[in-house]
């Protein structure tokens, strides 16, 4: 794996995060009732990663994992292969890939990062306005990746995070609107070549990142599915460039 920064290597990582259903959070133990302070506690979280690669959690504040943020906020993710089919009880899965994110959970209240994380997880949308909730980014450290028995990499968040996206943070909303509006031809050719979907399930443009975009059909039994691009975008620009060229390909 390539350590030059949002390398096509660094992408993979940040794609398996985006597809990852659910993640273990890390935290520091404070006034925990079972264990004494400072004690690793950890537990099952929904996360989103935003555009840019940042994870970004919706907790409670009445979860033991956000108390112990209130009093040091360093945690970590545990990023697993979510296609991993389990094996026998008797096999220990050791070429599963994995990906753990050291960073620090901040909360954001941000409409950027509420948008971005109800989009990757609309069902929130239920709970996210109790009092009791609250949006968390997790200004990333570092990242250690192991892909199988006998290979890891480290990475440092430069490595990990896509910079100077902003343009294609604050375009998001432009780029949905105009490819819906205007371009459905387009999508559908693209799910037609790059996917085994079926390409005249009405696709609209549900999101898009730096490192894909993802698509829903009219038929709400059907899933969303990504569509990864084959290199990194950061600007409205880029985006326009990368899905025109989709679309040539997939119309030759």
């Amino acid at each position: 794996m390539s350590d030059t920064p949002n390398s096509s290597a660094s992408s993979a990582l940040r794609q398996s995060c985006r597809l990852a259903r659910q993640a273990a959070l890390s935290t520091i133990a404070s006034d925990h009732k079972q264990v004494a302070d400072g004690w690793p506690a950890v537990s099952m979280v929904v996360p989103a990663i935003g555009i840019d690669g940042t994870p970004i959690l919706l907790i409670s504040d009445l979860a033991d994992h956000t108390r112990h943020i209130q009093a040091d906020n360093r945690v970590s993710l545990l990023f697993t292969n979510p296609s991993a089919a389990p094996g026998p009880a008797s096999i220990i899965e050791t070429d599963n890939a994995r990906i753990t994110v050291f960073g620090r959970a901040v909360r954001d209240e941000s409409a950027i990062t509420r948008a971005c994380y109800l989009r990757a997880q609309p069902d929130a949308a239920q709970y996210a306005d109790f009092a009791d909730f609250a949006f968390y980014r997790i200004e990333v450290d570092a990242i250690y990746w192991v892909g199988g028995f006998g290979k890891q990499r480290r990475l440092n968040s430069h490595q990990f995070l896509v910079e100077d996206c902003s343009p294609l943070i604050a375009g998001h909303d432009g780029i949905i609107s105009h490819m819906n509006a205007d371009h459905l031809d387009a999508l559908a050719d693209i799910v037609g070549h790059f996917t085994t979907h079926d390409p005249s399930a009405g696709w609209k443009m549900h999101s898009i990142d730096c490192d894909g975009m993802v698509l829903i059909a009219n038929d709400a039994n059907t899933g969303s599915i990504r569509i990864d691009f084959a290199r990194t975008i950061r600007t409205p620009g880029d985006a326009r460039e990368i899905l025109v060229e989709m679309c040539k390909i997939s119309r030759t």
